[in-house]
């Protein structure tokens, strides 16, 4: 066997010959990019001098076409180009600095001689293209380094199964092209090499974890067998991170029949948006489509009306706890995420079918061009026995064909006149132009100035009723809001249409909310979902995303079992990868989902597959415990703490709210002094961390960093963040200190979740400060530090 110095003298030695072969094949990329970059450059600028210009007639403009064309070709080939070495470079770049973290050594025959595999983020193959000196971690031989310890070991393929031996499996920590540790283990992945990864420093952004993948993490990321895989992991245990590697192992494994655009990631808000955004360029790849669902819902209903955010609605419910009327508005949020609402608006929309569309009339100022009565007759009387999708089409058709005939009918109107004599040069020389190609203004022509005179009233007019025909294009002769708005002000409408034929409780009061709201085009959160579900059905979902072949959710447990329903209508050949916590649901709308209950109904039981990751990376294991405590007995009893040692957990009892900002100041302070890149300091609500952002500003030098994190953030700044309990979901810090988790603030049972989800936040520090008593859900084993 040989010994440790051995291993890395061979180990040193071979990585110098990688290097080697990286930095010729950089130079000469390089090179190719730096001769690429003077073609475009120069064809951008000689781009004219090199085209042969002459409009005298057909020919010479077909040559003149041509010429350009060929001169364009040139440029987007040399574009084409620069931007494949520019891909080329930047991923031998990051070879140079870490090419890879691992080596196996496999034997496919008994006895038979061992073939090394070296596996890093991306392949490395020599100048003969057959030589592989590093091999992809998503190609099916790497399998084995994740899935299989030393011994018989076997690897899938697209032509079948691989058995063979698995004699050696060694980890590497590279850095700046240096070999700083070389680990020969037995396990899935050492623990020396997760040790060193998982204490060092939290970033801006989420980073790859292709090094530290483990078993259960491998099988999400290589799953190609289920339409809908469900991943229920404790805080910390990875499941964004093997969301981003299955991503990427899909473009890799489906790279000549899928792209970056068929795949879409819903994320919980903006800021994990810009957290995640780097790890896929990392492994080489072009990010997915990424949105939040309130993009979603904005980008069709808020040009209409005034939409509230999940937020907001958060912030609403928690100003209003304990009032009849809170109470109230969180009854009627809970149930219109519910399946038995998704039914009623489902039976709600076949019988709009036959009748109830609530339409809007055409009128131009005073004059109704088509009443509601006239379309009524066509969509429900003429056309009423076709089918709703070849009825509306008809119906578009048929009001532009109104408007046109209401044209033609007022072109001799005074208003026409007027308008048309107040026409701009630019649209007399337009209808001139025209005329001139129609045989206008020639030497037989009689008539011109009247035609002229015409065309320009024509215009006037239609410029009069562009907007018309811009609604009719648009579906805006429909009135969603009022037809959605009937459910709520007709019982026995409801009931007929409710599958078990009963109102909700609560409907009273959501008929007299309705009323308010959607009368001023106010959507309460929990009514935008439903509506956008009705919009889209009256328009024949025309926003149907079929092209879309893969769907990844984060923080699904958030999501209602109506809005789980509703994506998978938009995408409807999509499949689906669900990923979340129950012990971090914290909003309303899920309450009552029973998990993952409103996903795992959606596609049949034999195409689900649900994973559980149970051991918690992120923070260390005093801090995993400490939150484990907050939770029921039964929640907690699956989470299990990846054994990295650090400091037991602060609870901080102030005797006031300035004791609380001066002792979170200087310890914040003190937190950076001592290396902690992020610190972020969570409080419950929005309202709350203005509060804190404005108190400690005044306590902290010009030279700290503080940002207030809003619900329209971006980007995570390095420094100190100040964020709302619900903006750090799915977010790490290297410390976190929670703002006032006094009873009084968190000591509802509903608060539990919380609670837990801002202390899970943490990856190697966390404090608790309290205004008081801290909250009894903190199942304090351990003194309450006073500060007076």
């Amino acid at each position: 066997m040989p010994n440790e110095r051995d291993i890395r003298e061979e180990e040193t030695k071979r990585l110098t010959e990688v290097l080697g072969v990286v930095d010729r094949r950089l130079l000469k990329e390089l090179s190719v990019l730096g001769e690429r970059r003077g073609d475009v450059v120069g064809i951008r600028q000689e781009f004219w001098d090199d085209v042969t210009v002459n409009f005298s007639d057909t020919t010479e403009l077909g040559e003149t076409w041509s010429s350009i064309v060929q001169q364009a070709e040139l440029l987007a080939e040399r574009e084409r180009s620069h931007r494949v070495a520019s891909t080329a470079a930047g991923r031998l770049a990051l070879q140079h600095d870490n090419p890879y973290f691992a080596r196996i050594d496999f034997a496919e025959e008994p006895n038979g001689a061992a073939e090394r595999v070296y596996i890093g983020r991306s392949s490395l193959v020599g100048e003969d293209g057959k030589t592989f000196y590093v091999y992809d971690w998503r190609a099916p031989v790497s399998s084995l380094f994740y899935d299989h310890e030393p011994g018989p070991a076997s690897y899938e393929t697209p032509g079948g199964t691989i058995d063979g031996e698995l004699t050696l499996k060694r980890q590497f920590v590279i850095r700046g092209g240096v070999l700083k540790h070389v680990f020969d283990t037995d396990e899935t992945i050492g623990d020396d090499i997760l040790q060193a990864v998982l204490s060092e420093r939290s970033d801006t952004s989420m980073k790859s974890i292709v090094a530290t993948i483990q078993k259960e993490q491998n099988r999400i990321i290589r799953d190609e067998k289920h339409k809908l895989l469900v991943v229920q992991g404790a805080a910390g245990s990875g499941k964004t991170s093997a969301a981003l590697q299955r991503v990427a192992y899909l473009l890799y494994r489906y790279r000549d029949t899928l792209t970056p655009e068929q795949i879409v990631l819903f994320s919980p808000n903006p800021v994990f948006k810009g957290y995640v955004s780097r790890v896929l360029p990392d492994l080489g790849e072009a990010n997915m489509r990424q949105m939040t669902f309130r993009e979603l819902i904005e980008a069709r209903l808020g040009r209409r009306y005034e939409v509230e955010d999940l937020f907001s609605q958060t912030e609403a419910l928690a100003e209003g706890e304990g009032s009849p009327e809170g109470e109230a508005r969180e009854v009627a949020a809970r149930y219109k995420g519910s399946e038995h609402f998704f039914a009623t608006v489902g039976a709600y929309l076949r019988r709009l079918e036959k009748e109830g569309v609530r339409f809007r009339p055409l009128r131009f100022r005073k004059d109704t061009i088509v009443s509601v009565r006239q379309i009524e007759e066509r969509f429900y009387g003429t056309w009423g026995t076709e089918g709703f999708g070849d009825r509306l089409a008809k119906l578009r058709r048929w009001l532009g064909e109104r408007l046109s005939e209401w044209v033609e009918s007022q072109l001799k109107e005074k208003w026409v006149e007027e308008a048309a004599e107040l026409a701009d040069f630019e649209d007399i020389q337009r209808a001139y132009v025209e005329l001139r190609r129609e045989g206008g203004f020639g030497e037989e022509s009689f008539d011109d100035e009247d035609r002229l005179t015409d065309r320009l009233r024509r215009g006037a007019a239609e410029a009069a009723i562009a907007p018309l025909r811009r609604a009719v294009k648009g579906f805006r002769f429909m009135d969603p809001l009022a037809t959605y708005g009937e459910l709520f002000r007709s019982r026995s409408l409801f009931a007929a249409c409710a599958p078990d034929g009963k109102l909700p409780v609560g409907w009273e009061w959501m008929s007299r909310r309705a009323e308010e709201t959607l009368d001023r085009k106010h959507i309460d959160h929990e009514d935008a979902t439903p509506l956008l579900y009705v919009m889209e059905a009256l328009e024949g979902f025309r926003k149907v995303e079929g092209e879309v072949k893969h769907l990844f959710v984060d923080e699904a447990q958030d999501y209602s079992p109506f809005q789980a329903a509703f994506l998978r209508r938009r995408f409807p050949r999509a499949r689906l990868t669900v990923l979340g916590d129950f012990n971090q649901a914290i909003y309303a709308q899920a309450e009552d989902s029973g998990g993952f209950g409103g996903w795992t109904r959606l596609v049949p039981p034999e195409e689900t597959a649900l994973w559980r990751l149970s051991t918690s990376y992120r923070s260390t294991e005093p801090i995993v415990e400490f939150s484990k405590r907050i939770l029921l007995p039964e929640d907690a009893a699956g989470i299990e703490p990846f054994h990295r040692d650090g400091e037991l957990p602060l609870v901080v009892s102030c005797e006031s709210g300035a004791k609380l900002a001066d002792r979170i100041a200087e310890d914040a302070a003190a937190l950076l002094a001592e290396g902690y890149a992020t610190i972020g300091i969570i409080a419950k609500t929005a309202k709350e961390c203005g509060n804190a952002g404005a108190l400690l500003k005044e306590r902290l030098t010009d030279d700290i960093p503080l940002t207030l994190v809003t619900g329209g953030s971006a980007n995570l700044p390095r420094g100190i963040s100040v964020l709302p309990s619900y903006l750090s979901k799915g977010i790490e810090f290297d410390a976190v200190l929670v703002w006032d988790a006094s009873q009084r603030r968190y000591g509802r049972e509903r608060d539990r979740k919380l609670l837990y989800t801002v202390c899970t936040r943490a990856l190697h520090k966390l404090h608790v400060y309290a205004i008081g008593t801290p909250s009894a859900l903190l199942g304090l084993a351990s003194p309450v530090r006073e500060e007076a």
